[in-house]
């Protein structure tokens, strides 16, 4: 039984593009949440669909902030309006040390990168590839960008213990001259990091000894 206090959101987000956040095209909040299963419509406008673009539903339920339930994989959204009906499950989250603090979900969320080694990361302009990462969920492999190269790696996670460790990243090569500096330091750190912790809608990583190596930030855009 959920908390009557309980808040149910579901978002319609466009996902087209993977270096940037995802847009938001509608959201549909029911507080108090109740008890599911839920039914609702997401208002969105038809504009925002296009030919070859990527659509998905995702779900949340919070208390206070703090993540109670999640969308345990990518839900797509037809094209064709006519079929534009989802069903979503979610996975209850349990109060481990590593999450009990997190208002968003590990996976699937776009983390965008806003401090390294203790240095806070200036704010990038709109439509600027910036350093992020993205948790996948139907496999432990994480995708991103150093703000110039894409990359991806395999992961391996212990929620219970809040360990994460990265294997070899994997990234195609560009010559990006005012951002190469900062790419090879971002990887460097993600190579090095042991442990994770969330904090409201912040990812914190650690190193080995438990300092903290990256900052980052869940993102998305809001509808214009």
């Amino acid at each position: 039984m959920l908390p009557p206090e309980a808040v149910f959101e579901a978002t319609l987000l466009d996902v087209t593009q993977p270096d940037q956040p995802p847009v938001v095209l509608g959201r549909q909040r029911r507080q108090p949440a109740g008890q599911p299963p839920y039914a609702l419509w997401i208002p969105y406008p038809s504009a925002g669909f296009v030919p070859k673009g990527r659509y998905e539903v995702r779900t949340t339920v919070t208390l206070e902030g703090r993540l109670l339930l999640a969308s345990d994989r990518r839900y797509p959204v037809p094209q064709d309006a006519a079929y534009r009906h989802v069903d979503v499950q979610m996975q209850r989250l349990l109060p481990l040390a590593a999450t009990v603090e997190a208002s968003v979900p590990l996976l699937l969320t776009h983390w965008r990168l806003v401090e390294m080694a203790g240095e806070a990361l200036s704010r990038p302009a709109d439509g600027v590839t910036v350093p992020h990462l993205v948790f996948q969920a139907d496999e432990p492999r994480v995708a991103g960008s150093g703000g110039c190269n894409r990359f991806l790696a395999d992961y391996e996670w212990q929620p219970q213990s809040g360990h994460l460790r990265m294997g070899q990243l994997v990234s195609n090569i560009s010559l990006c001259l005012q951002s190469s500096g900062l790419e090879t330091q971002y990887f460097e750190a993600l190579l090095a990091v042991r442990g994770f912790r969330q904090v409201g809608t912040q990812l914190l990583l650690r190193g080995a000894e438990g300092e903290q190596l990256l900052r980052f930030e869940a993102v998305e855009t809001p509808p214009s």
